[in-house]
């Protein structure tokens, strides 16, 4: 090598020469540095950027949902600045180009240190995924159409769900159905993972959801079966699916319920008192023939029956700590739950200011059922 080679390969030589964007900020997000790759995917030059902060008109980014991401409580760069982390996986966001179009962009960010180890501002790196979304928008379609919702005009039971995959498509799969005049019957899952791989096993449990749905209302037969179909696909693969199946009574005003590798459902009793509901057992796909013992509990008038899947406590939090079932129980607490049922998307905001980072790192699912005042309404 010559003399002259540590000035050849300089920082922004290098940064120059990749493929993507990269821009760094300092501690109050005033753009400091902009490479070549940014101009191509935005549009924007240096001499436009530079010296100006990233909140001001340039790339105003927003999340899936067209919701703002440059205050502080949601700008991703701000919250790698002032937690001191990373990000742990590449965020979604649409960027705005100097034609003011939205680009879907994948993005890392991270804090920047100095020699003394001190946070002194932060760095994005982003790319341009038109191509990627186009292709999952068309299949975020085909999964949707997957997913099964039964309930309709039955004044006994209100139903509602609440779905936020971490990507355009997700690997948690919702069903509920119909099974009789007074018994409704649901499957909510949690397959290892997020994005495409875990959205194909998704299909396929729309298939088996089909396939034996005669086997209820026995609900434990149907979760052990789905277990033995789950693991001949998975055994060897390194993957498993968490999930809970439950048969609804109207007439005995019971809900039975069996899972496996779940979380523990909740049932808020009219009044004060609060069920955690123990379903624990071996996730679906590990062991060919598990058992998968039920347990049923009442519910009354005024009852609320409430169901997540685990992308809603294991964010970790600004300190690294997750959120677990008390943080989760505490969020839904300081909202008034269930006296303002229904209110999932307030939910979902306040797990993410938990989180060190401004979007949930897997999918996350909630599926809620309550009870009116009067469960004996002959259903239209």
């Amino acid at each position: 090598m010559t003399e002259n080679t540590g000035s050849f390969f300089s920082s922004e030589n290098i940064l120059d020469s990749i493929g993507d964007g990269v821009y760094v900020t300092d501690l109050q997000r005033k753009i400091v540095y902009w490479n070549e790759a940014s101009e191509r995917i935005t549009g924007w030059r240096k001499e436009d950027v530079v010296g100006m902060s990233c909140m001001d008109d340039i790339l105003c980014h927003v999340d899936k949902k067209n919701r703002k991401l440059c205050g502080e409580d949601t700008c991703p760069l701000f919250r790698a600045i002032f937690t001191g982390q990373p990000s742990m996986a590449p965020i979604i966001v649409y960027a705005q180009n100097k034609e003011g179009n939205r680009l879907p962009v994948q993005v890392n960010v991270a804090p920047i240190r100095n020699e003394a180890g001190e946070i002194i501002g932060g760095v994005e790196v982003f790319r341009d995924i038109s191509n990627i979304m186009n292709d999952l928008a068309r299949a975020k379609k085909i999964q949707t159409k997957a997913l099964k919702w039964g309930i309709k005009n039955d004044a006994r039971l209100n139903a509602t769900m609440h779905y936020i995959p971490h990507d355009m498509i997700g690997g948690d799969y919702y069903a509920v159905e119909r099974l009789s005049q007074s018994q409704y019957v649901f499957l909510l899952a949690d397959v290892m993972g997020h994005g495409t791989s875990a959205a194909l096993y998704t299909m396929y449990l729309r298939s088996l959801w089909e396939q034996y749905f005669g086997l209820f209302p026995d609900v434990a037969d149907f979760f052990k079966t789905l277990n033995q179909q789950l693991y001949q696909l998975m055994h060897g693969n390194f993957s498993f699916a968490a999930g809970v199946c439950g048969l609804i009574d109207m007439d005995q005003q019971t809900v039975t319920l069996v899972g496996g590798g779940f979380p523990g459902p909740i049932l808020f009793h009219q009044g004060s008192s609060v069920q955690q509901i123990d379903i624990s057992g071996f996730a679906l796909g590990m062991i060919k023939d598990a058992d998968f013992p039920g347990q049923t509990v009442d519910f009354g008038p005024g009852d609320v029956l409430f169901l997540y899947t685990d992308g809603a406590i294991e964010n970790p939090g600004h300190g690294g700590e997750e959120l677990g079932e008390k943080g989760l129980m505490a969020i839904l607490q300081k909202l008034g739950y269930p006296l303002n049922h229904s209110m999932h998307q307030q939910i979902e905001d306040e797990i993410i200011q938990h989180s060190a980072n401004v979007v949930l790192k897997d999918d996350v699912t909630f599926l809620e059922f309550q009870w009116p005042e009067d469960v004996t309404v002959v259903a239209a």
